[in-house]
């Protein structure tokens, strides 16, 4: 829903009063956590921070090893 319509427009769809998202600090706090762990976060929250465990390393890349899988497709 968020992908098309903003903040009102979702609040006016879901029929709600108000409507608000938390922040990531917000969501660590509900889960019982004083904050997020920035170095080894408790979740898997890649998703909304774009910070991934490992670096995607790809066949294009200048630093790829032949004996690293690549999963990006090497037709064009």
């Amino acid at each position: 829903m968020a992908s098309k319509l903003d903040l009102e427009g979702m609040q006016k769809f879901t029929n709600a009063t108000t409507l608000q998202f938390l922040s990531l600090e917000g969501l660590y706090k509900s889960m019982g956590y004083e904050k997020r762990n920035s170095s080894y976060p408790q979740f898997t929250d890649h998703c909304f921070t774009g910070e991934y465990p490992v670096k995607p390393i790809d066949a294009n890349n200048k630093n790829f090893q032949d004996n690293q899988l690549s999963l990006m497709s090497s037709k064009s």
